[in-house]
């Protein structure tokens, strides 16, 4: 057994090597810059301190109470930095981390480590985020530990960002069992000897570079968020912008809609492209070809640029909001034996094993259909296009709108129930699918529903006095099993779906197996849009 003097608990991160040392931390002043050896590998030390004359939040204090706050706050640091092999390795104590430039840090490094060495079985912390329009992040600790099943970790689309528990460190010099902590960086205990150290930086290379095959958690590496340095990143850029112009050869392009613009969008009657070169105004819902348009009169090279600079604005009656451009775009495309996503302004990487077994089970999914009639979907380019459909479809015998009667309840303030209520009290869900997350968004809207049903009282009862204010003589004596997810604008093909909005359905159908509901599918017969846009000076 290693005494535990003999080591140290601190983080550790990994970036590319072959740079000179200086390139891996930002511009400050430090107290103290050394070139120092350990063992035969020469190495840099830095160290001091932080300094703030006076926090953000002391003139508060002050404009409450009158007395003065001036509380200069000092936060000391030390970076190691270690060249190893094809590597460089930091090691952080105090504000260190902050000092080092996060776009050469390895993204989910320590993951890698955790994946193969965390047990899964005492698992004491899971932090996640979801990869659809929610953008929803999640953490669940457990004190004394779980397994898996604890964290209700999702199969699919589940971004797990940091995790810690109970880890075999065999092979480092502390040896033994530990509660580390993983993410980015690698927390754990390591060396005090210099050539013990670097005998540790081996040893973590090595477990991290073994197949993960074999581990309950494998599944946390299948989807990863691209490094600001990642050397495929230029070829995907060039890619993303050829298809900003139209060019359809290296994958699809979407519409996507920000997170958090989510409701002004679906409400707005008016949207603008300002960008360096001109600015364009939709009149009406905007659609891809009013961008692709818009960006094929502009360079291929300097696509990327423009579209980062660029802003999207919603107007609706007085009321308008804007974000970047460039969480306005969806694009999917493979290089080599990967698939790479871009969503919400960021590329994630999805190994393309993963991707098969995906299309694999939505294709078996998307077999099952409703058997339901609708009409022809004439769309009206007016923001209530939607609505005036769903009244369309209640005209026929059997259907009821529901469309925009929002139900409120504690955990769900306002939301709908469904859209159009089916003959056999079937919960449809109806969406034109001419943006790359309208599918999401269809899909979000029938989880909302399925779980204020399962799990408040009140949805229920709303359910029942809706269906009775339209149709007195009907009446709903179980919940409903059916959930419809309806859609014009492209059919329910496992092609027509970008791989994310595919992770997104397998979601829901999971959630809602486990709700006793069943998913089902209906393509609605429709007219395409036509392009209407002005351009403005």
């Amino acid at each position: 057994m290693t005494p535990r003097s003999l080591c140290h608990a601190t983080s550790l991160y990994r970036m590319a090597g072959g740079r000179d040392l200086t390139s891996y931390l930002v511009p400050t002043d430090f107290d103290s810059d050394t070139d120092v050896r350990l063992d035969t590998v020469a190495c840099r030390l830095v160290s001091g301190s932080l300094r703030s004359d006076r926090p953000k939040w002391a003139e508060h204090v002050t404009s409450l109470t009158g007395e003065p706050a001036d509380l200069p706050g000092v936060h000391p640091f030390a970076v190691l930095l270690v060249p190893l092999d094809s590597w460089t390795y930091a090691l952080t104590w105090g504000a260190g981390h902050l000092l080092l430039e996060d776009e050469l840090v390895e993204q989910g490094f320590g993951l890698l480590f955790g994946i193969r060495r965390l047990n899964e079985e005492r698992l004491g912390l899971v932090a996640s985020a979801a990869l659809d329009a929610t953008a929803r992040t999640t953490q669940t600790s457990y004190p004394g530990g779980s397994d898996l099943s604890g964290f209700r970790l999702e199969p699919y689309g589940e971004l797990v960002t940091r995790m810690a528990g109970s880890a075999d460190l065999s092979g480092l010099t502390y040896g033994k069992p530990y509660r580390i902590k993983v993410g980015d960086a690698l927390w754990a205990p390591f060396a005090r000897d210099p050539k013990a150290l670097l005998d540790d930086l081996r040893a973590v290379g090595a477990v991290v570079d073994q197949p993960d095959e074999h581990s309950a958690l494998r599944f946390v590496a299948q989807v990863r968020k691209l490094a600001p340095y990642d050397p495929a990143l230029p070829e995907l850029n060039q890619r993303l912008g050829e298809a900003l112009g139209g060019d359809e050869r290296h994958g699809p392009l979407g519409l996507a809609w920000p997170s958090e613009m989510v409701h002004e969008a679906e409400q707005a009657t008016e949207f603008t492209l300002r960008t360096p070169v001109d600015t364009v105004v939709v009149d009406g819902p905007i659609e891809l070809v009013d961008l692709t348009d818009h960006f094929a009169g502009i360079p291929s090279g300097d696509r990327m640029d423009v579209l980062r600079r660029a802003r999207v604005t919603a107007s609706a009656d007085d009321a308008e909001r804007s974000s970047t451009a460039v969480k306005w775009i969806a694009f999917e495309t493979t290089v080599g034996h990967t698939r790479f996503c871009f969503l919400q302004g960021k590329w994630f990487k999805i190994g393309e094993n993963y991707v098969d077994q995906i299309h694999e089970q939505v294709a078996r999914l998307l077999t099952r259909r409703a058997n339901l009639r609708f009409p022809t979907w004439v769309p009206t380019r007016q923001p209530d296009d939607e609505h005036q459909f769903c009244r369309q479809v209640a005209g026929q015998p059997g259907y009821l709108c529901l469309d925009k009667d929002f139900a409120s309840t504690p955990l769900h303030p306002r939301f709908e129930l469904c859209d159009v209520l089916g003959p056999d009290n079937e919960l449809v869900h109806v969406k034109w699918l001419g943006r790359a997350q309208a599918a999401s968004h269809l899909f979000i809207q029938a989880q909302v529903s399925a779980d204020a049903l399962r799990d408040e009282p009140e949805a229920m009862l709303q359910l029942v006095g809706k269906i009775r204010d339209l149709d007195p003589e009907r009446v709903l004596a179980a919940p409903p099993d059916t959930v419809v997810l309806a859609a014009a604008g492209r059919a329910w093909r496992v092609d027509s779906l970008f791989t994310l909005s595919q992770i997104a359905l397998l979601r829901l159908d999971r959630t809602l197996r486990g709700q006793r509901m069943t998913l089902k599918f209906a393509d609605v017969p429709y007219v395409p849009k036509r392009k209407s846009r002005e351009r403005a000076a």
